[in-house]
């Protein structure tokens, strides 16, 4: 089967680096092609020659909910047959592509990757990861490894790595994707501290460097460091109620529980998803077993999407936003320890990301910036309406809360 397909130049790159170096390091921005042409890359092999791919990240859960997407949306595109068919709740995440294997695996189930033996290895997201990690694949890959990554810190072992003779670095933007839709470059332009940008306070310096010109930076000024990830909500912790915010086509849908023992705060992500209309959110709901006694606040700038939730039987109110109450929230939330769970994957994202807005010397302002907020509104909502303390807002006391 000869494959066709459109390629970027990032392609073309790790074909040529391949024939020289054993291991390429996809150093860029966001949305620059690596992904897909890493991909292309292994499944052009796979109908060349017999191989195996051990494909890792961190965590298998964020493999099944990244990449493995990307490679059945790849295959299906292109008419490949992949056997078994792609289940992301599979146990084993191994496929067939033309005779060779496609293994997908979690860096955080070392046992299972300790055991096998590759022609190539790839770690995507490689920043996530660690060193021994990286170091374990290595001794067990014959031909090739290849690791992308936002270089989202300066300092890492992936820049040690990149000393080495046998290593070659392929740095890539979205300048280099020419199929790249133009509202996610918009998107990804916003943050270019330009004059427009920061007067409409999407500018930021750091996201700009690492995600818009793939430079190495290193992240200053996050607004929330009182927080811990723990493996699940302890049982117990009382259940205060959720918080929501909506979305639809860029932006996520988003609900978050919120519990609390011994005065900290404990949060669990319950939806993090585009494209859900009033109706999706309303079956989520009722799939998840949310009740209709446990209180939701969401974003009161959409009254009539909290009616129309509210009229299929949840206990749904839109919080109160007084002046400054995104401050206030900040201020709430950041006077408790807060530990937030394991599968909370887009949460933890969130928090590690979102920052205070800069102005054009470089110098942090006392508002934080509009991106990477989507759950931690949803988290403002609820604290400042179960938990808060504020004039000219009613809230909920000790008392109602049962604790």
């Amino acid at each position: 089967m000869h494959l066709k397909f459109q390629a970027t130049g990032v392609y073309d790159d790790t074909v040529l680096a391949s024939e020289k170096y054993k291991i390429i390091c996809h150093e860029g921005g966001s949305r620059s092609s690596k992904t897909w042409s890493i991909f292309h890359f292994f499944l052009v092999k796979a109908h060349q020659e017999k191989i195996s791919v051990t494909i890792a990240r961190d965590k298998l859960s964020w493999i099944k909910s990244t990449i493995l997407l990307d490679f059945k949306e790849i295959t299906e595109e292109l008419g490949i047959t992949v056997t078994p068919e792609i289940n992301i709740n599979r146990q084993e995440q191994v496929y067939i592509v033309n005779g060779s294997e496609f293994a997908f695996y979690g860096l955080d189930y070392p046992e299972k990757l300790h055991g096998r033996k590759q022609d190539w290895s790839w770690i995507n997201e490689a920043m996530e990861a660690n060193k021994k990690s990286f170091e374990q694949l290595e001794l067990r890959t014959a031909k090739g490894l290849i690791l992308d990554y936002n270089p989202a810190n300066d300092e890492h072992w992936v820049f040690d790595l990149q000393k080495r003779d046998d290593v070659t670095t392929i740095k890539s933007t979205m300048l280099d994707n020419p199929f790249l839709e133009e509202t996610i470059k918009n998107k990804i332009r916003s943050y270019e501290p330009t004059p427009e940008n920061i007067a409409r306070g999407t500018a930021d310096n750091y996201m700009w460097e690492v995600y818009g010109l793939g430079n190495k930076a290193r992240l200053e000024g996050v607004v929330f460091n009182n927080w811990d990830i723990v493996e699940e909500i302890p049982e117990n912790a009382k259940f205060i109620g959720y918080g929501m915010d909506f979305g639809y086509s860029n932006d996520p849908t988003t609900l978050v529980g919120l519990y609390m023992m011994d005065n900290e705060l404990y949060w669990d992500e319950i939806i993090y998803e585009t494209g859900l209309l009033n109706t999706d959110i309303v079956q989520k709901l009722k799939e998840l077993k949310v009740l209709g006694t446990e209180i939701i606040y969401a974003d009161s700038a959409e009254p009539k999407s909290i009616e129309e939730i509210r009229r299929h039987g949840f206990y749904i109110r839109g919080a109160d936003k007084g002046q400054d109450s995104i401050k206030f929230g900040i201020n709430l939330l950041k006077g408790y320890r807060m530990h937030i769970t394991k599968r909370s994957q887009n949460l933890e994202r969130e928090l590690r990301k979102y920052k205070w807005a800069e102005d054009k010397t470089g110098r942090a302002l006392n508002v934080p910036v509009d991106a990477n907020n989507h759950i931690i509104d949803g988290m403002r909502y609820i604290a400042m309406m179960k938990l808060g303390k504020k004039q000219g807002i009613t809230f909920f006391n000790k008392a109602e809360l049962g604790i």
